[in-house]
């Protein structure tokens, strides 16, 4: 409350700190503006007073009949009398001095200054631009006059430039405050002229972004930046003209520096604090007393109460301990929190025990369906392995038909050789022979079925053209017998890749796929060959593997059922609906693949993509 109390008094110092400083800045910069415009006024008075120079000295005949000692005389003349030049000197049309007020020892030339070239081509009075004097070997600026000739052309000219240590001696620099300064800079940016300091600055450039506002900006102006010794400065500028020329030849700019043009107002402050800061001080302590005593005392009463009530318990009444006015009035109110703090305590226990209950049951729940997801998985397994082992049987019946029939044909040969008593030791050799054949065939493929239904779920780096090719022996012969051809297109690097997963039940998804692929062709052929292709090829990270077979494809209604368990478009007690399901949990969730498919009127591709192994492992055959 007593922070409350001072803030209108603070906040009446803080105005009338910144309208102060305001003022501060508004007063130096009308301060800089007058030195600038005598600084311009006495540089008008220059540039005139030298044109008339000039004028006056084109016309004498010593000048014009090129009299080198008269002329010297003249000019080391109105040097003397007229300080305020540096040096006056005439030059030929090809620039070459042959005149000067002050003595040379040697000879030059002005033809590369920008006085001569000036004066030479507008044959009108015209400035230059920074140079340090030949002779006098002072920072200057000249001006240039050309020197007609009895035929009206430009036959040379005279240039006088101004001695700018005489020059600031007349300015009143006096108004100005502390380490303020004024600076004469020509039309590139380059100091001619400063004071304090000429010595350190002339010849230097001003800083490209203030040089730039300067030039792009209005006649005269002023703002506020910063230099390089990061101290704040007020920048006031005007720009200079001669009456023949469109552009500024010379820029007057005086700097002050912020800090100290505020240091009135920064005093005033310290003024106006010193005068206030008592009357504060009695006020925050008078405020302190009457707020111990009505307010502190009872404050700190319901603190203790409240800290009770949060140790001991609800059952606390803080307003037998406070009572009374409207501290009074917020103890009632604390002791009715409490009271409905308590009803929603007793609330959230009864919630709580009710929640716990409801997770017990949801977690029985889930272990009991997680249980049941579990067997009936493994029943669809299961049941995917007796379908599949069924579909084995039937091969093999395939694959045995053929030696069987050799070996019973081997039999009646001996039968009939016995029967015309032509058996001899060859004959019984080459039927022995022959029989042991069929008979290492027919076990090499019940090895061959026994290796591929094997239970063992190792994650194994396995070939996918040489797993390929097992599926095609095992199935070539029931493609056969249905005159169904069954093709391998290897569009593989090398023809081998390798791939990471498991080796039977990778095979197994295969199988389930060309066996459906077999069906498709033989439940909806109508004429022509049947014929499914098993294309390998590859992509960036992956290995794809299609089975596309020339069936009636896939009706739309279907599409979306494909993948579902127990779902078949067979006729009834050729189809169980968990091939395609097995094979999709094999490929996408036990090998980290994608199945999907594409089908049309004729024929459909299903696609499986799996990851290209990179580790470098050798293939494990075993």
């Amino acid at each position: 409350m007593a922070i409350l109390l001072a803030m209108p008094a603070f906040a009446l110092i803080i105005h009338s700190a910144v309208r102060q400083s305001r003022d501060s800045i508004n007063e130096a910069i009308v301060d800089g503006k007058k030195l600038v415009y005598n600084i311009a006024t006495e540089q008008y008075n220059l540039a005139g007073d030298a044109e008339q120079l000039l004028t006056i000295l084109a016309q004498l005949p010593e000048i014009k009949s090129h009299n080198v000692a008269a002329t010297n005389t003249i000019l080391a003349d109105i040097l003397r009398k007229s300080p305020q030049y540096g040096n006056v000197v005439i030059t030929d049309r090809t620039g070459e001095v042959w005149a000067s007020g002050l003595p040379r020892n040697v000879s030059f030339s002005l033809k590369d200054s920008r006085t001569f070239q000036n004066a030479l081509t507008t044959g009108r009075f015209s400035s230059g631009e920074y140079i340090v004097g030949r002779i006098s070997a002072r920072p200057t600026i000249g001006f240039g006059f050309p020197l007609l000739s009895e035929e009206g052309t430009v036959g040379g000219v005279i240039a006088v430039n101004i001695n700018f240590h005489y020059v600031n001696e007349l300015i009143n620099h006096g108004g100005l405050p502390p380490n303020s300064s004024f600076s004469i800079i020509d039309y590139k940016g380059v100091i001619i002229d400063r004071n304090p300091s000429p010595e350190i600055f002339a010849g230097t450039r001003v800083e490209e972004s203030a040089f730039l506002k300067m030039k792009n900006g209005p006649e005269e102006g002023s703002d506020t930046d910063s230099d390089s010794v990061e101290e704040r400065h007020i920048n006031i500028y005007r720009k200079l003209y001669l009456q023949t020329e469109k552009a500024p030849y010379l820029y007057i700019r005086a700097s002050i520096p912020l800090q100290v043009a505020q240091l009135k107002a920064k005093k005033a402050l310290i003024y106006n604090i010193a005068i206030l800061t008592p009357f504060l001080l009695a006020t925050v302590i008078l405020v302190m007393l009457i707020g111990n005593y009505c307010f502190v005392r009872r404050i700190n009463k319901l603190q203790e109460a409240a800290q009770t009530l949060a140790e001991e318990g609800l059952q606390v009444s803080v307003s037998t301990v406070v009572e009374g006015g409207e501290l009074g009035n917020l103890a009632l109110a604390f002791d009715e929190m409490a009271r409905k703090l308590t009803i929603r305590e007793l609330e959230l226990v009864r919630n709580q025990e009710e929640l716990n209950e409801l997770n017990r049951s949801l977690m029985r729940r889930v272990e009991e369906e997680t249980e049941r997801r579990l067997k009936h998985e493994r029943l669809l397994a299961r049941h995917a392995r007796l379908v599949a082992i069924g579909e084995m049987i039937g091969a093999i019946a395939h694959q045995w038909r053929q030696p069987l029939a050799t070996l019973g044909a081997t039999i009646q040969s001996i039968r009939m050789a016995w029967e015309r008593r032509c058996i001899d030791d060859a004959f019984l050799e080459n039927a022995e022979a022959e029989a042991q054949q069929q008979l290492y065939y027919m076990s090499d493929t019940i090895e061959d079925f026994r290796n591929f239904f094997n239970p063992e779920k190792v994650i194994e780096v396995f070939d996918l053209d040489e797993n390929i090719q097992d599926v095609v022996q095992l199935v070539g012969a029931q493609f056969n017998a249905s005159n169904v051809g069954l093709r391998v297109v290897n569009n593989l690097s090398g023809g081998r890749t390798k791939v990471r997963g498991y080796r039977n039940e990778f095979k197994q998804s295969v199988l389930n796929l060309v066996s459906n692929a077999l069906d498709a062709i033989n439940g909806h052929r109508q004429g022509g060959s049947g014929l499914v292709v098993i294309g390998l090829s590859e992509g960036a990270q992956s290995v794809v593997v299609e089975v596309k077979d020339n069936g009636c494809g896939i009706p739309k209604e279907y599409g979306d059922k494909v993948f579902e368990p127990y779902f078949t478009s067979k006729s009834e007690g050729k189809g169980t609906g968990i091939g395609l399901y097995m094979s999709r949990l094999i490929i996408e969730e036990s090998m980290g693949g994608r199945l999907s498919f594409t089908s049309g009127p004729d024929g459909t591709v299903f696609r499986i993509e799996l990851p290209r192994d990179e580790s470098g492992e050798v293939e494990h055959n075993g």
